[in-house]
C-alpha cells in the first residue's frame, strides 16, 4: 500500500494498492492533475481518477483544484494506466461527464456502488453509447451550457482585444455602436431640421 500527496487541500492523499499477484489500483482521490500520483501509479492495472468538472472549465478546475475529463484521462495515459475509471462528476453538471474524444477502449465511467471485476474492464466503454441515450438530455443541456459558455468567453476576449488595440476612430466602443445602428427616418428628420 503507497500513499502519495495530491493537489487539493492540505493532508489530501491518493493511493495505490499492489497486490502481491502483481495487479495495482490507483485511486486518485479529489486532486487536480499530480505529477506524484503519476509516478506512484506507473503501471496501474486501474486508475480510478476524480472528473468532478467538464473540458473547458480548467480555470475552475484550477480554482476548486480538481479535475477537468480530459484531465483525468490524460493522467491515465501519462501512468500508462491499464483502464482508467472516471468517477466523482459535479452535482452541478449531470450525471455522466460530456464524452470527449479522449473516450476509448481504454476509459469508462463508474456510478455509486457499482462494482467491476478486473475482467470486465474491458466491457465497461461499451457501456458509453447506451449512456449517452439514457442521457440524452442531460447531454445536450451540457452541450448548450458549453457552448454559451464558449460565445461569452470568445466575446470577453474580442472585447479586451478591442480595448488593448484602442479606438482606430477615436470613439469609444459605446459610440461606435451608437453610430453603427440604423437610424429611424423620424430621428433622421430631427437631424436635419
Amino acid at each position: 500500500f503507497q500513499t502519495c500527496l495530491v493537489r487539493h487541500c492540505k493532508h489530501a492523499f491518493g493511493c495505490a494498492l499492489v497486490h502481491t499477484s502483481g495487479w495495482k489500483v490507483v485511486y486518485s482521490g479529489d486532486t487536480m492533475p499530480c505529477e506524484a500520483l503519476v509516478q506512484m501509479g506507473k503501471d496501474a492495472t486501474l486508475l480510478i481518477h476524480e472528473a468532478t468538472l467538464e473540458d473547458g472549465l480548467e480555470e475552475e478546475a484550477v480554482e476548486k483544484t480538481h479535475s477537468t475529463t480530459s484531465q483525468a484521462i490524460g493522467v491515465g495515459v501519462r501512468m500508462n494506466a491499464g483502464f482508467t475509471m472516471l468517477n466523482h462528476f459535479s452535482q452541478r453538471y449531470a450525471k455522466v461527464p460530456l464524452f470527449s474524444p479522449d473516450f476509448n477502449e481504454k476509459v469508462g465511467i463508474a456510478f455509486d456502488h457499482m462494482k467491476v471485476c478486473f475482467g470486465d474492464l474491458p466491457t465497461v466503454p461499451k457501456l458509453t453509447a447506451p449512456l449517452k441515450a439514457l442521457f440524452a438530455g442531460d447531454i445536450e443541456e451540457m452541450e448548450e451550457r458549453r457552448e454559451k459558455r464558449e460565445v461569452r468567453l470568445a466575446r470577453a476576449a474580442l472585447l479586451s482585444r478591442e480595448q488593448a488595440a484602442g479606438p482606430e476612430d477615436g470613439m469609444s466602443p459605446h459610440k461606435r455602436a451608437l453610430a453603427e445602428q440604423p437610424q429611424s427616418p423620424q430621428s433622421k428628420k430631427v437631424r436635419a431640421q
